[in-house]
């Protein structure tokens, strides 16, 4: 081995060794506050190594990892241990496939280590360093446990020295008591989730959007380049349950009519644009109201990270590419390309997960065309949207506008003490006014703060449309939009919201309507299943 190599060794042990022990600066015996710090809650996220504890500290709601404590010998072991697994670890742990074939890789490693080696471990302790092993070595290191727990939908580190923040589906927005020391243990971190992710992140390109291994998007920066408090990262969890039609109603998100007319309208190829804030859950949304396809139909998504979870079989996901060098061009993919590709496919339907560029005046020549399109776009409400998409760097026509359907506005609102996503404005796209050229829009349905309800207006053009395409008559339509209604209302009373189930009756609608019907008018309808989660 030449003296480079050994010298790039010996820093990456360095460097792996200084992750392994850092749980000893942080590790806090919340055993020991815990008669002084009032519990709010707390539940099992690796059983049972680590737990999370809910607490009210000083006037504020904090989350709390407890994990397993090492006692001093077993930490001089812990570090002699990592030492050894670096010098004998030969193959890149991601070519082993899943975590669970990397973790037993790394557990018959070490007990291979501690045979030949003579180190003497009991099978208690070895138990508990297999765990921080296996955590850091595989997993996500210290925050490993916050990426466990099915309740958190972001985490966010601004900077080393700060607590990392998470946003709890019941405590909403709070800090941790996780915290990376130095901006040296933040930088290596950082190296970590972009070695993991399968994306280079460097002083030269700071920024980095991308996708983990279990599915959560991240975004990344580096070192102070572009961010003061040194290296940062945000990651968005994937939910390893998908939502579904029922979960959003039961969250009454939106409501049960409204999910009936976006169902039907949808199957019949209508373009729905999902506009909202950051957060507001647009892509979830979009998820969900994309289940709604026909099981055969002929789908494209497009997105920058990947997002999109459809049932679908006859689906085509494509994910945009960073390009190579110094100026990141060569071999770049980007959105436009994805989607001019996607039209030589001949799709029935184009998904896209954020539109924000070149591509959204090709999407709507698709649209133009006939396909059905589903997208999401960064604005607050219809005319905002309207106005993002006649602007830099989209400048779609005017013209071209009234191909959108509808535009549905998410967002997040207060209702009592409790933030939650509401479907606030549902509004079509009618056409251009004929003297002033104005884009003309109609609200179909609206959210009543006052009741926390959904209000139907009465008239829908979409709907109008289809009837005058197909020849239906407007009561043939009434009886289709009751009847999805009432399937809708059956899942939700009946608790059927496993992904799974809810794409089967969906399928089960398509194939056999009346078998499904008959079923829901016979079967007696029980009550909302009780302990939903309070957040969505």
């Amino acid at each position: 081995m030449s003296k480079t190599q050994k010298g790039e060794k010996s820093d990456k042990i360095d460097n792996i060794v200084g992750m392994l022990m850092e749980y000893e600066k942080m590790t806090i015996d919340l055993m020991r506050k815990a008669t002084d710090t009032p519990v709010l809650d707390q539940y099992d996220l690796n059983a049972p190594y680590a737990k999370a504890r809910i607490v009210k500290e000083e006037g504020q709601t904090k989350y709390q990892i407890a994990e397993v404590q090492l006692g001093d010998d077993e930490k001089r072991k812990l570090k002699e241990i990592g030492e050894l697994l670096i010098e004998e670890l030969d193959v890149d742990i991601k070519k082993l496939g899943t975590n669970d074939n990397a973790a037993a890789y790394i557990r018959k490693l070490v007990e291979k280590i501690i045979k030949n080696y003579k180190i003497k471990v009991t099978p208690d302790s070895l138990d508990r360093l297999m765990y921080y092993i296996v955590r850091d070595f595989v997993h996500f290191d210290k925050i490993d446990p916050m990426m466990r727990d099915p309740w958190i939908e972001d985490i966010s580190c601004n900077g080393y020295g700060i607590p990392i923040y998470i946003w709890h589906r019941k405590y909403e927005s709070i800090p941790t008591n996780v915290i990376f020391q130095t901006a040296e243990e933040l930088d290596k971190f950082i190296l970590k989730l972009s070695y993991m992710s399968g994306r280079a992140i460097s002083i030269a390109q700071p920024v980095l959007d991308a996708t983990l291994p279990d599915g959560s998007r991240i975004q990344m920066t580096y070192e102070k380049e572009v961010t003061r408090r040194g290296s940062t990262f945000t990651i968005r969890k994937f939910r390893e349950r998908p939502l579904t039609v029922s979960d959003l109603c039961i969250y009454n998100t939106l409501g049960a009519e409204m999910a009936a007319w976006f169902w039907y309208i949808i199957e019949k190829q209508a373009s729905v644009v999902l506009v909202g804030g950051t957060a507001s859950g647009k892509t979830t949304t979009l998820n969900t109201l994309a289940m709604f396809i026909k099981p055969n139909a002929k789908i494209v998504s497009i997105e920058d990270t990947s997002e999109i979870q459809l049932p679908h079989e006859n689906w085509l996901s494509s994910v945009v590419r960073a390009g190579f060098g110094v100026t990141g061009e060569v071999s770049e993919i980007t959105l436009f390309d994805l989607l001019k590709n996607a039209m030589r496919q001949r799709p029935e339907y184009i998904i896209v997960g954020e539109v924000r560029g070149a591509e959204a005046y090709t999407l709507m020549q698709a649209i133009a065309t006939g396909h059905g399109g589903l997208a999401t776009l960064h604005a607050d409400s219809a005319e905002a949207a309207i106005h993002r998409l006649e602007s830099e760097p989209m400048n779609i026509p005017r013209p071209l506008i009234p191909t959108i359907d509808v535009i549905a506005v998410q967002t997040r609102v207060q209702v009592g003490d409790k933030s939650v996503r509401r479907m606030v404005n549902v509004a079509e796209v009618v056409g251009l006014d004929p003297t002033t050229k104005d884009v003309l829009t109609n609200d179909v349905f609206k959210w009543n703060p006052k009741s926390d309800t959904f209000v139907f207006y009465g008239r829908s053009y979409v709907l109008e449309n289809i009837m005058k395409r197909h020849g239906y008559k407007h009561e043939e339509v009434m009886e289709e939009l009751n009847n999805r209604r009432m399937v809708i209302e059956w899942m939700v009373r009946n608790n059927v919201r496993d992904f799974k189930d809810v794409v089967e009756v969906i399928r089960t609608y398509y194939l056999n309507p009346q078998q499904l019907l008959d079923r829901v008018k016979r079967e007696k309808m029980e009550p909302t299943a009780q302990g939903a989660p309070p957040k969505q």
